[in-house]
């Protein structure tokens, strides 16, 4: 195994256990439930408290990034031992923590000079940036060095996608990223936008009118981007994110494994509070990267 510590900031929505086994380190996010007192996302507030809060109560929670401060606690344990750092952070288009661990970078080496960091603005978030935080585990677990996994994961980005949908236009219009307006004519009208986020950005793909066709679209989106990319869907790795509704998690697969019978998926897994708090509840999504060795 080459000798470096992977990180990840929390919007990655690794599970603690999988994390401990690939050897990743994970740099909490904040959440609040009354915008006043902040929490270490999962470390000091539980998933099912958030949830409860979120759903039961209709609370809308804020998030706050992790400090410069935090990534250099979490850099100098390793740095001290010799190791050298590679870190993923969500893309720098949703929050300031990529810039945060940058700053943190360049402090440090003015101390560790001898020692490699390197930030990777992941350009993406929840599945796909845990997909490249596990791919990234694998290559170093095949010896590969930091340099070359690097390299790889800054090309695996740019063929990453997500797309999903939400239950809500609310979570979306507080966070500045649709106006008053369409989100009212859209609760009106039930139309759900089918969400993109691509090289960084986030677009509407599709829309729908309920819930049922905006799931449909968002396999239609899925399947036409290999055909349009000319992409063989064989090469890469998909996850499917859920907030809430899970029941939904394996109809919506299968529907999916009717279009691509050979597609690998790894376990689902719910969507963490950095994430939720923009998109809102009932937030179901595909997530995909390309293999690494398709990129050797």
């Amino acid at each position: 195994m080459a000798d470096f510590q992977i990180f990840s900031d929390g919007a990655c929505d690794i599970k603690r256990d999988i994390a401990k086994e690939n050897n990743i380190k994970i740099i909490p996010f904040y959440v609040s439930l009354n915008h006043t007192d902040y929490y270490k996302e999962i470390d000091e507030l539980s998933l099912d408290t958030f949830y409860n809060e979120m759903i039961g109560n209709n609370v809308f929670p804020k998030t706050s990034l992790p400090s410069v401060q935090d990534y250099i606690n979490a850099f100098t344990e390793d740095l001290e031992k010799g190791k050298d750092i590679l870190c993923f952070t969500i893309t720098d288009t949703l929050s300031g923590s990529y810039q945060s661990a940058i700053t943190a970078k360049m402090m440090l080496e003015e101390t560790y000079k001898d020692s490699k960091i390197i930030i990777i603005n992941s350009w993406h978030a929840t599945g796909s940036q845990l997909l490249m935080v596990l791919e990234a585990a694998r290559m170093q677990k095949n010896g590969i060095d930091i340099e070359k996994v690097a390299e790889v994961c800054e090309k695996m980005k740019v063929d990453g996608r997500i797309i999903f949908v939400v239950g809500t236009l609310e979570n979306l219009r507080r966070g500045g990223r649709i106006g008053k307006i369409a989100a009212v004519s859209g609760s009106i009208l039930n139309l759900k936008p089918v969400i993109v986020l691509n090289g960084g950005e986030i677009s509407v793909g599709a829309i729908a009118r309920g819930r049922k066709k905006a799931i449909k679209k968002v396999i239609d989106l899925t399947v036409e981007h290999f055909k349009k990319e000319n992409e063989d869907y064989k090469d890469y790795l998909f996850t499917i994110g859920a907030t809430n509704l899970f029941e939904e998690i394996e109809p919506f697969q299968s529907n999916i494994i009717e279009y691509l019978p050979e597609a690998k998926f790894l376990n689902s897994f719910q969507i963490g509070a950095t994430i939720s708090t923009h998109t809102g509840k009932d937030t179901l999504g595909i997530c995909f990267v390309k293999r690494y060795e398709n990129y050797m």
